[in-house]
């Protein structure tokens, strides 16, 4: 004689919840193994004067990708510089008074607080030509907003709205909180 088992609608709900909360907790140490990156400004394209028809390049680069406090920049570039200034010598490709500078071809910079950071080639031709950078560094729950407002049509960046996994968060988050509270439920007697 054959005997079937079967499960109660109660049984299946909770194995269900007990794998959707192991599933979550292996994703969510899977995002917080990112730790801090290092990013080749302009990828494959480099640190270098953009082409005429390009001058974009950059904010469409720093638009791509998500910076977070602990990231760094790897500028890679030959017979050039690279330097940190302000807002004011952002806009007018003033190398006068850098925060930092580097000419070695190969420098990195630490991302160590929340905000913008501007870059600038330290020769006015480059920079002018738009071999600049603006980088926006985010808070881990940081939402981004349209603060590039100000840039000149050449250096905003394409999209200024979050993307969808920056914006799951917080709910991604709350699930986490909730899921053990309702697979606990699973073991209590009704």
């Amino acid at each position: 004689m054959m005997m079937m088992l079967m499960r109660s609608p109660r049984s299946t709900t909770c194995t269900n919840l007990i794998m959707l909360c192991i599933c979550a907790v292996v994703l969510s140490v899977g995002m917080a193994a990112d730790g801090p990156r290092v990013f080749k400004v302009g990828d494959d394209f480099g640190w270098r004067v953009p082409l005429p028809n390009d001058t974009a390049v950059y904010s469409r680069w720093a638009s791509s990708n998500r910076f977070h406090i602990g990231d760094s920049l790897s500028f890679v570039y030959d017979k050039d510089s690279v330097m940190e200034v302000d807002k004011w010598g952002f806009y007018h490709c003033n190398s006068s008074d850098p925060i930092t500078a580097f000419d070695n071809g190969n420098s990195t910079l630490d991302l160590d607080r929340p905000g913008l950071f501007y870059f600038i080639s330290g020769s006015n031709e480059h920079c002018t030509s738009g071999q600049r950078l603006i980088v926006e560094v985010m808070h881990i729950h940081h939402h981004h907003h349209a603060g590039t407002a100000s840039m000149p049509p050449s250096m905003s960046p394409l999209s200024a709205s979050p993307s969808a996994s920056a914006s799951a968060l917080p709910s991604f988050h709350a699930f986490l909180f909730l899921l053990p509270i309702i697979a606990t439920s699973c073991f209590i007697s009704p």
